[in-house]
This record gives C-alpha cells, structure tokens and sequence, in this order.
C-alpha cells in the first residue's frame, strides 16, 4: 500500500454556496480486460495475487457507501487482455463494467482492436457515461462518438468530466486497418474547448485522457513517473480551468500527484494492480480546493471479497467460453515469459512459430507490447495462447532491404515501443548509450552480417506493417502478402499442434540485447 497525504491548492469551484465537503475521486486506467485476480512476479513476488473486476467493484461501492460524493472514473484500454474480452470482442468486458458503479470511462487504444463498428456496437451497450471528444469521421466535424463530456452532480457537488484521446497514441497504437475513416485531432486544442463551454457550470473539472508515453509497457513499477507522463504533463501546462487530468496508456501509477500549475495529473499501473482515491476538500465559499488525502493502493485479492453481482457477471460468461478455451494444443516445460527491452522466452515462441507458418520467410519480428501475458509451465491451452496474443493482427509478409531492417532495429533500440522480437538465427544488440543512428553495433542473420543492399523476406503482423508502433521502415516493404484472418496466436496453436516442441534452451536464447561498449 501506497499512501500520501499532501495539501496543495486547487484554484477551481463555481457557482455554489453549499459548506465546504469533502469530494472522493476514485480512478483506474489500463484495465486490460484483467477481470480475475492474477499474480505477478514483480508484485509481493508473485505469492499474493492483484486486481480482478469484482473486487474493484467492492472498493469503489464501499467508498461510495462512506461518502455519497464518491465518484469512479476510468481513462480507458478495459477491452484487450485475456481471452475473454478477445473472444467477445469487448461484449463481455462491458456486461460486467455495468455491474462496477463507474460514473463515467473514457476511451483507450484497445477499444479500437476489433474495428471501429465493433466499438461503437460495444461501448453503445455500457450503462454509464463512455466519453470521447477528439475522435473525428475524416473529411468531416462529425464526431465519431458524439459525447465530449458529461456533467454528474452528487451531494450538492458538480463535476464535469471530459473524454479526449491523445492523436500520438492514437496513431501510432491503434492498427490502421481499424481506424480507417476516422482520425484523432488535437486534444489540447479540444480539451480547452470543453473546459470552456463547462466555465461557471460545474465545481470541479476532471479530463480522462488516454494519452501517456508508453516508455516501457510493462507496469514493473517504473519510477520515472514524470518521464513517462510528459505528455500528459505538457497537455495541463496548455490548458486553462483543469482541475484533475487522469491519464492512461502508459501503465505506470503515480506515487502521488503530479502538480501542474492548477492541475493535478493521476495514474495507475495497468492490469487492476493498482486503485487510486484522492480526496479533496471542497470549499465551495472561497472558491477553492484542498487535497485532504491521496492513497494509490495495492489491490491484493486475499485482503476483498468480490462482488456478487459483479462476480456473477463474470462466472457467466467463462462458464459460455470454458469449452473453447480449455482446449489443450500443448505443453512447455518452462514458464514462457515477456521482455520489453530484450528477448523473451515468449517472444522467441511467437516468432518461431511465425517463421514456421511463412515458408517462404527468412526471418520473423513481432512486437514486444502485443504479447499480453506470460505462459506458465504445463499445460498450454487455446484460451492461454489467446490471452498472449489477444490481437486479430494478420500474419504478413513481405520483402524489406537490409538498409529497412537496421532501420527496424534502430527503432528498437529507443526503446520508445520496446524492442522487435525475432525469430532463430537473428542476432541483434544495441547500446542505448551511442548517439541515435548508431545504436546496433551488430546485426545478424545465421552468423552473417545484414547487408543494407540485400533484399530479405520477412515474416511479421498487420499492425507493424503499416507501421504501427512508430516501425514506419515496415512501410517500405515491397511484395506484401496478408494471410487473411490468420493471426499470431494461430500461428502459434498450429505450431504447437503440429508437434513442434518448446526446447528451454532455444525459447531461452537471448536474440536481442542490450550491450555496452
């Protein structure tokens, strides 16, 4: 448990004589569809499991239960994770958001995964407020979601609450087959816009952005908080009347708020580790508020009692999926686990796996940030392949010079999106230290050096290939060919079915890595 008990100045308030009362924002973001407690190694190191849905559900409803001015709000990415929120396209995730008490959510990258008809059928079944203000059908001012902002009054108290998703974010992380026809716009200059319409009408602003600077995705408790939330902190330094910005996208949690002028800016970690409360008293009189208190608190399952309603949503819709899912297609010997900055035991699978399903393929790359989950050792079942890779990413092929996959890398080596994994017989390592465009000091296909003027056939997903992730040297492959409807965790099943096993010391090998010269 994280606790902070600060007191700062929050010029806001408006029209309202009511006495000063304390105001309680509860907020999540990064959900990623994690909607059963699960156990991290980074976290009480692994013995205690985090998170899960329904024992959100029972904080935010004892909270509102302390203090009818209790609100919760989500800056989104709830859909992606494990497979139940990929096998119902997002369906599931928002059933059981209905039964959590939210007051309102914005919208994350991850929203997007299945297409954008598939989000607007998605969120149009939510019970609560889904706010998006940024996101435009091109070549027109017709919103794609057409509700910027809502204004949700409890105990005498208004707030109005913005939707904005980051265009950066939005760019570079969601696929450009799924966002065709539709395009994110300027979020500050939007953002101002509503604070501007909410002027006198409300006591307290909150914006839900998705929008943060994903450094290294991973939620391992990064604590360079300031580093990768610039983004979000150069948005509330161009903006007037913000009180609260809750960001999302770059999973990592702020220990306590960020203080931007006026502005208070708020994280958490991704996948439900973690829950934020911040109370502020509100004295409506003067004008003004105070942080009374602030907690970022560890949501260890065995300390909740999930709840019922919520729980029961839940079990629903596993017990529809249980059959598909328990499916085994096969076995590994060791804990098959991610990297963002090096290879990964489950990199390696996935790239191998993809070099096997691309014959004509010389090499695979697929990146870091799509492997959703580890794979424990045992039993490997659809549901868990799934829950790795929960993307409809096609796999796709395609010729790419040697000058293009040095670009790859150099890419990789900013760790901006973590590095590429590859598949056996590439070798790639890098020194962060060099100056930009010098950072690979060695680049290897079976022992001999890439050769910029060589053409090399190259095996990867739909969404790198238009150059998604901020790869644009994918766009410059030549003889593309998209094996339609054919993702990497299909890869990967058919691999693994086909009798292919998991050696330790080939998924162990250490294909990229970081040097120092």
């Amino acid at each position: 448990m994280k606790k902070k008990v600060i007191a700062v100045l929050l010029l806001s308030g408006y029209a309202s004589l009511s006495p000063a009362q304390d105001v309680t924002v509860i907020y999540t973001n990064d959900l990623h569809a994690h909607v059963e407690p699960y156990k991290l190694p980074y976290v009480a190191e692994g013995k205690r499991a985090v998170g899960g849905f329904a024992n959100i559900a029972t904080y935010v409803k004892q909270e509102k239960q302390k203090n009818k001015a209790t609100f919760y709000f989500d800056a989104g990415d709830y859909f992606t994770g494990p497979y139940i929120s990929s096998l119902t396209k997002g369906r599931a995730i928002i059933d059981i958001m209905n039964t959590m008490s939210f007051d309102a959510a914005s919208v994350g990258n991850h929203e997007f995964d299945h297409g954008w008809d598939n989000t607007l059928i998605q969120l149009s079944q939510a019970k609560f407020p889904i706010l998006l203000g940024n996101v435009f059908y091109k070549n027109s001012n017709v919103l794609f979601w057409n509700k910027p902002y809502t204004i949700l009054e409890k105990d005498g108290i208004k707030i109005g609450v913005i939707g904005l998703h980051g265009v950066f974010a939005f760019d570079d992380t969601v696929s450009s087959s799924m966002r065709q026809g539709i395009e994110a716009r300027d979020e500050v200059k939007y953002l101002q816009r509503y604070l501007d319409e909410l002027r006198g009408k409300v006591d307290i602003t909150v914006a839900l952005m998705h929008e943060g600077f994903p450094a290294r995705q991973s939620s391992i408790g990064n604590t360079d908080v300031k580093r990768a939330l610039d983004k979000d902190i150069q948005t509330a330094k161009q903006v007037k009347g913000l009180d609260i910005l809750i960001t999302g996208h770059a999973h990592v949690g702020t220990p306590e708020p960020l203080k931007v002028g006026n502005t208070l800016v708020l994280s958490t970690d991704s996948g439900g580790i973690d829950i934020g409360k911040l109370v502020l008293d509100v004295d409506l009189k003067k004008h003004h508020n105070k942080i009374k208190s602030f907690e970022l608190k560890t949501l260890y399952a065995d300390e909740w009692k999930p709840d019922p309603a919520t729980q029961s949503v839940i079990d629903s819709w596993n017990k529809k999926l249980s059959e598909t899912v328990r499916q085994k297609v096969g076995e590994t010997p060791v804990t098959l686990t991610r990297a963002y900055g090096e290879s990964s035991s489950l990199g390696n699978l996935f790239t191998d796996a993809m070099l096997a399903a691309a014959p004509d393929a010389q090499l695979a790359l697929t990146n870091s940030g799509g492997l959703r989950a580890d794979l424990n050792a045992g039993p490997i079942t659809l549901g868990d392949v799934i829950s790795a890779f929960p993307f409809p990413n096609e796999l796709t092929v395609m010729d790419l010079n040697g000058k293009s996959l040095r670009n790859l890398m150099e890419h990789s080596a900013s760790l901006t999106n973590g590095v590429l994994q590859m598949s056996k017989g590439l070798e790639m390592r890098y020194d962060q230290h060099k100056p930009v465009g010098q950072r690979v000091v060695l680049l290897t296909l079976n022992g001999k050096p890439i050769v910029d003027s060589d053409t090399y056939r190259v095996a990867t997903n739909s969404f790198l290939a238009p150059g998604g992730d901020g790869f644009t040297a994918f766009i410059d492959g030549q003889n593309k060919q998209v094996k339609g409807g054919y993702n990497l965790s299909d890869a990967v099943i058919d691999y693994l079915v086909k009798g292919n096993k998991i050696i330790p010391q080939q998924v162990n090998e250490m294909r990229v890595k970081e040097v120092t010269q």
